[in-house]
């Protein structure tokens, strides 16, 4: 048998392995999931595959030549959680002390990497596989390099690429030049999607043959997308191209596995609290505090459950575990009963994707139940959501082994008196049982119902979108005199600085080029007129990168919906936050964000029903404050932006002008945020002695909330925590003790956690009290911030709106009115 060389997609590898296992950390918490996946994964290779020659390849953070060709590539790319981040380093370290060859470069991706090294091994004799789960690297596949798929394990060939991807492997870089690629922003064809992609390239062979028939494309969105994008799609594909004549300084040859450092091993085992893969002495492998075998789920189990103080549940892709605490039980997922899960008193650990697998309007969990991530991050919800392992160590001195479903059950069941007293003795049992425990249902279900989206609209706002940054680059070119990449910082900085003279300002810390960021940019943005239109390029870059062209990938092909999650444990304040794709980011107003709005569409026959908060911070403050003057504004029904200008500007309210009020708006809020004379003088163009004393005037008509903020800054650095009106906490560990800038930037979060978090506690509360008040027909799909958004039958439209608006404004009792705006349209830009 020859030589094998397996490449191993590290970063790919990593990745995968920190979202498919769960819930793995050492006692001090640090995250360890996806360096034991990692692992796990070597490991398997060596066993099964018994490569001769074998390299894992990671990426490194340093910009490549792509970034130096598009200065977009990657730009849209979810900053990496910091969890994953943190293992990086730790799992190359263990890869190296396995013995295994660990491959990266500054300035070169893992892809080309693998890609020159997979060549140059064929040249030399090596049959070569390629481990990944990246689509992009099935180009390399040809005679003698195949690919093993980690997504399904499959190995796959010339052929298995064509059957699992639809085209030959030569041909996929000319499927992503017309598809574009989300998650690395090529810009690829507006209009062609991945189906379309395919069928053009399996139609007219190659992007050139694709390119030079346009004319012929009958369908219309995909034809004028090739024929004014021509030049997009050549870059796109160049992009997505994976270089293999990259100069190395390895050699096939040379990577080969070496005997494992087995001190360095072990030591680095014990520190991540590997228990089950530490060798003992006699060179077996040792066994975890806490872990266990499951019996099958029986009559027994049945009765056991049902008799316990708790039902441990644990999960993976297709199968649930039970535990009383005792003992476990498995049985597939699909063979739960609604009926018992929620006659059981459950904890689980991030109980809200279980309920969307299983069917969120049936799988109701029982009032008893426990989230124990949700219970984690409401005990400190500045810290990383806690994991079985870390919650078991601290409140049960146990140590549990991750990777086994039913060790997590068992911790679990374990885990929910105690997690419930600590709840209780800090107040916040009502908390739980009112609002975040009831949440979970709620937002399982808002997820499942998703958004309706029209693609078609999509397709043509990005073209014209498109169209209009295409103009502005002919624009800035002919402002400049020079044909350039306005996407790479590099040209752009020596167009700026070199050939017009403007003022240089830094130079950026790694590539000691001229810095072009935003920041630069706006202190130059009257020195030359080409400097605004580059800003409103790069604006109307970052929305479509962002905005139009991803936001087709999220939705799902079996109803045409977006189907984004909803957090419950991410932002310290108590306010949800949306991911997958990021719903509550969308922009509201300008130009154009509108327009993107306005791609998000009712079902037939539907309408949405919306409503938003008036002014909720604000009206939590003035009743939080206690201060009269504040409160009378807003008892009255007067504008408060337009009575707080009348103040610090000394005109009546009918003199005031839209600039005072736009002043008077950044001085309300910048209360809230702890905004300074410097931040404020800087957001409404005064100078700072103006800024100064337009928030002196502030607090002299409003003097009880300047008394609060104090006394909320004085709480904090004597208590070192906070807690919002539902008595949500946020803890400031070591605030007293901060140096003084650090503490000044403490004390403005503490005060903005009260007033922001009491004004989630309150939106949050009136979800949980609308949906059961909605007729079935009607459901909630989407929750942004202060405003609440319903899709319900037309004919029931003004009945959801009068059960919204009654629920969000009765949803608390404070001293000044809750006002909810409601509005009705088959579009979410309509909802005003």
């Amino acid at each position: 048998m020859g030589e094998t060389l397996y490449l191993v997609d590290g970063s790919s590898v990593l990745f995968r392995a920190f979202f498919a296992i769960r819930n793995l950390s050492t006692r001090d918490g640090r995250p360890t999931n996806a360096i034991y996946g990692t692992l796990k994964i070597a490991e398997k290779i060596l066993k099964e595959h018994k490569p001769t020659h074998i390299a894992f390849v990671f990426d490194l953070p340093a910009p490549t030549f792509r970034h130096e060709a598009y200065a977009l590539y990657k730009a849209n790319r979810p900053k990496a959680p910091s969890d994953l981040v943190a293992q990086i380093e730790p799992a190359k370290d263990m890869l190296r002390a396995m013995g295994l060859p660990v491959l990266e470069m500054a300035g070169y991706e893992a892809d080309d990497i693998i890609g020159t090294l997979a060549l140059q091994a064929r040249r030399d004799g090596f049959s070569v596989i390629i481990a990944t789960a990246d689509k992009d690297l099935f180009q390399l596949v040809q005679e003698g390099v195949a690919i093993l798929y980690t997504k399904d394990e499959s190995i796959l060939d010339a052929k298995g690429v064509e059957e699992k991807f639809g085209v030959r492997p030569d041909q996929v870089p000319d499927v992503l030049a017309l598809w574009g690629d989300a998650s690395d922003n090529i810009p690829g064809v507006p209009g062609i999607g991945e189906k379309g992609a395919k069928e053009l390239i399996r139609r007219f062979g190659d992007l050139e043959s694709v390119l030079s028939h346009a004319n012929e494309v009958e369908r219309k969105a995909y034809r004028e997308g090739l024929l004014n994008n021509a030049k997009e799609a050549r870059f796109s594909r160049e992009l997505a191209t994976v270089k293999c004549d990259m100069s190395l300084p390895w050699a096939p040859s040379g990577l080969k596995p070496s005997p494992p450092d087995r001190e360095r091993l072990q030591a680095l085992f014990r520190s991540y609290e590997f228990s089950s893969l530490i060798l003992d002495e006699r060179g077996g492998k040792g066994e975890t505090v806490l872990s266990g075998e499951a019996e099958p789920f029986d009559d027994e189990a049945l009765a056991a459950l049902k008799n316990a103080a708790a039902a441990g549940l644990s999960w993976d892709e297709a199968t649930l575990w039970f535990s009383d605490g005792q003992k476990a039980w498995v049985l597939p997922a699909s063979s739960l009963p609604p009926d018992l899960f929620r006659s059981l008193p459950v904890c689980a650990h991030d109980l809200k994707p279980l309920l969307r697998k299983l069917g969120p309007s049936l799988f109701i969990p029982a009032p008893s139940f426990l989230d124990a991530a949700v219970a984690g991050y409401m005990l400190d919800p500045s810290a990383r959501v806690p994991t079985v392992s870390s919650l078991a160590s601290g409140f049960l001195n146990l140590s549990v082994d991750e990777a086994s479903g039913p060790a997590r059950a068992m911790a679990l069941a374990r885990l929910k008196k105690p997690l419930e007293e600590k709840l209780g003795s800090l107040g916040m049992k009502s908390l739980w049982s009112n609002i975040e425990g009831p949440l979970v249902g709620s937002l399982a279900r808002l997820e499942a119902a998703g958004i309706g989206v029209d693609m078609a609209y999509f397709g043509e706002l990005s073209q014209r979108m498109a169209g209009d940054i295409s103009a502005l680059e002919s624009r800035i070119h002919e402002l400049c005199g020079v044909t350039f990449n306005v996407q790479s910082p590099k040209q752009l900085g020596e167009v700026l600085f070199e050939k017009l003279r403007l003022a240089a300002q830094k130079k950026t810390a790694k590539t000691k080029t001229y810095s072009t960021d935003n920041e630069v940019l706006e202190k130059l943005r009257d020195a030359h007129p080409v400097i605004p239109l580059i800003l409103e390029y790069r604006m109307l870059s970052k929305l479509k990168g962002t905005y139009l062209d991803p936001l087709q990938g999220w939705v799902d092909p079996s109803d045409g919906r977006i189907h984004a999650r909803f957090n419950q444990t991410v932002a310290a304040t108590g306010r949800l936050s949306s991911s997958e794709p990021n719903l509550q980011n969308i922009p509201m107003k300008g130009e154009w964000g509108p327009r993107i709005r306005h791609g998000f569409v009712a079902a037939p026959g539907h309408l949405f029903v919306g409503a938003d908060y008036s002014q909720i911070e604000l009206r939590m403050l003035a009743h939080l404050s206690g201060d009269q003057g504040l409160a009378g504004v807003f008892a009255s029904g007067q504008d408060i932006h337009a009575a707080t200008a009348a103040e610090i500007f000394g005109v009546s309210e009918a003199l005031v002008t839209p600039d005072m009020r736009r002043g008077a708006k950044a001085v309300n809020f910048g209360i809230i945020y702890g905004l300074g004379a410097f931040g404020l003088a800087r957001d409404i163009g005064v100078s700072r002695g103006e800024a100064a004393a337009f928030i002196e005037r502030y607090f002299a008509r409003f003097p009880s909330v300047r008394a609060y903020i104090e006394s909320v800054e004085k709480s904090v650095m004597e208590k070192e925590e906070v807690a919002t009106i539902l008595g949500r906490r946020r803890l400031f560990a070591g605030i007293a003790r901060a140096a003084k800038p650090l503490q000044q930037a403490l004390l403005r979060q503490a005060v903005n956690t009260v007033i922001q978090g009491s004004a989630a506690d309150l939106i949050k509360k009136a979800m949980v009290e609308v949906e059961p008040a909605l007729p079935k027909e009607a459901k909630l799909v989407l929750q942004v911030h202060d405003e609440l958004v319903i899709e319900a039958p037309e004919p029931l439209a003004p009945r959801v709106a009068s059960i919204l608006k009654n629920a969000m404004e009765q949803a608390m009792k404070l001293s000044v009115p809750i006002v909810a705006s409601v509005s009705q349209g088959k579009r979410w830009d309509e909802l005003k």
